[in-house]
């Protein structure tokens, strides 16, 4: 079994109207010197609610790109 991936740095702030902004970076996936930086905005109403995200690739040189939204099926999985 697997173990999982933590990030490498994570800070989440509560605004006003009850939702939480969060932000984390985490190793990439087949360079370890990359990283996935991931800003989302979500909400607890008895569960979690992502209410808008954002993912960026950067590469060893510093180079970033946004990456495409995930699919439903993988958000689930990760939740």
């Amino acid at each position: 079994m697997s173990e999982k991936t933590r990030p490498k740095f994570s800070v989440s702030k509560k605004l006003g109207g009850g939702e939480f902004l969060n932000l984390a970076v985490w190793p990439g996936k087949s360079d370890p010197e990359a990283e996935v930086l991931s800003v989302q905005l979500r909400r607890f109403d008895g569960d979690w609610k992502t209410l808008a995200r954002v993912a960026l690739y950067r590469t060893k040189d510093g180079t970033y790109s946004e990456l495409p939204e995930r699919t439903p099926t993988q958000t689930e999985k990760t939740q």
